[in-house]
């Protein structure tokens, strides 16, 4: 693998990374006006049950919060290490806080909610640097030349894969502060039952600012 291939495997593994993490939303309008059939407390459960479920890393469940019950697709594994490591990092990182009580908006309930999780971003940012500077000083300090180079005299895969996974482990515990988001999490009263209304605002926060 070339030098100048390297840059392009790395912006593929953070584009496996953010794959992991697309959600896809299917919502239908809701113009109905609010019908205040439930005490706000049942609203407000469906908020904690939606943002227990993405603490727990399990979307399948926080999606049967949400309106039509959207497949939000970041459960998929990352089709490399790099990208495992980076989104079981942020997985493990979030944490949430409601904000105040649940109050009356033209169409349902609203909660506001203070979102924290792995500033991703700050990662990705730093990666490309750390990894130059690891391939330097791996092909420096190597004694056999066959590990790294393969018989075209390009970088092995293999060696680019391991610099690059060192590199975000690196990265991770050097650059991995914590990001907060305050959101406001809309309900609307469809069905019989509170529904989380999913806007942009709210997927970016649980997707750690890296959908958009």
């Amino acid at each position: 693998m070339k030098l100048k291939k390297l840059f392009s495997a790395l912006f593929a593994l953070v584009g496996a990374c953010v794959a992991a993490a697309t959600i896809y939303v299917s919502m239908n309008a809701m113009n109905s006006l609010p019908v205040l059939l439930t005490p706000p407390d049942v609203a407000r459960s469906k908020v904690i049950m939606l943002m227990n479920a993405i603490c727990d890393g399990n979307y399948e469940e926080a999606s049967q919060s949400i309106y039509g019950t959207p497949d939000l697709g970041v459960d998929r594994e990352a089709s490399d290490a790099v990208g495992v490591l980076i989104w079981e990092a942020f997985e493990s990182s979030v944490s949430y806080e409601l904000l105040g009580e649940c109050y009356t908006t033209e169409q349902g309930l609203a909660q506001k909610v203070s979102i924290t999780s792995l500033d991703v971003t700050s990662i990705t940012e730093h990666l490309r640097e750390r990894s130059q500077a690891l391939l330097e000083q791996r092909v420096e300090e190597a004694t056999d030349v066959s590990e790294i180079y393969d018989e075209n005299n390009d970088y092995r895969e293999d060696f680019v894969m391991a610099v690059l996974y060192d590199a975000a482990a690196d990265v991770l515990e050097a650059y991995g502060q914590k990001q907060t988001f305050e959101v406001i999490v809309n309900l609307s009263y469809q069905d019989g039952n509170w529904w989380v209304v999913a806007d942009e605002a709210l997927l970016d926060a649980i997707s750690g600012g890296i959908l958009y």
